[in-house]
């Protein structure tokens, strides 16, 4: 097996999968079929997908290998800022400013943008349930370390 690279969390197949999933749906599904499903869709991936980014941004930033506590941290993070900023509109109007500003760049280069915009954002409550997709990064990293655990008894027995 190889060795791990700091930050290859974020190219765990769940992570890309959600990645891959968000990706399709905002470009192209939800244009196609706009709605509630595809709404909610966004939601699931992304949510599945940005604890995995923060988590490995983290082991970069700080060379530190994830733990379940740390997996735990980054879900329960997303999920709560998710959620203040499906439920409140002082975080919603925050959240928006700032990804408006993190997406000029590429908006000025792709679209001709020339000023940063807010992103809109449906507040729907409902979406909230969405947040168990979280889970899906502390699952990854207990069975992972559960693997790495188990491999040197496995190795010591084969012996």
């Amino acid at each position: 097996m190889a060795a791990r690279v700091r930050g290859d969390l974020v190219l765990h197949p769940v992570a890309l999968v959600g990645l891959a999933v968000l990706l399709l749906n905002d470009h192209l599904l939800k244009a196609a079929a706009p709605g509630p499903v595809t709404g909610k869709l966004s939601d699931v991936a992304g949510l599945a997908f940005f604890p995995f980014l923060l988590l490995a941004a983290r082991e970069v930033v700080l060379r530190r290998a994830p733990t379940p506590r740390s997996a735990c941290v980054t879900a329960v993070l997303t999920a709560a800022v998710f959620a203040a900023v499906k439920l409140s509109g002082a975080a919603r109007d925050i959240y928006a400013g700032v990804v408006g500003v993190l997406r000029y760049p590429v908006d000025a280069v792709v679209a001709g943008a020339g000023a940063p915009v807010a992103v809109l954002i449906q507040p729907d409550p409902g979406d909230v349930l969405a947040v168990v997709a979280c889970a899906a990064v502390v699952l990854v990293v207990r069975r992972r370390d559960d693997v790495v655990a188990r491999r040197p008894r496995a190795a010591a027995a084969a012996r």
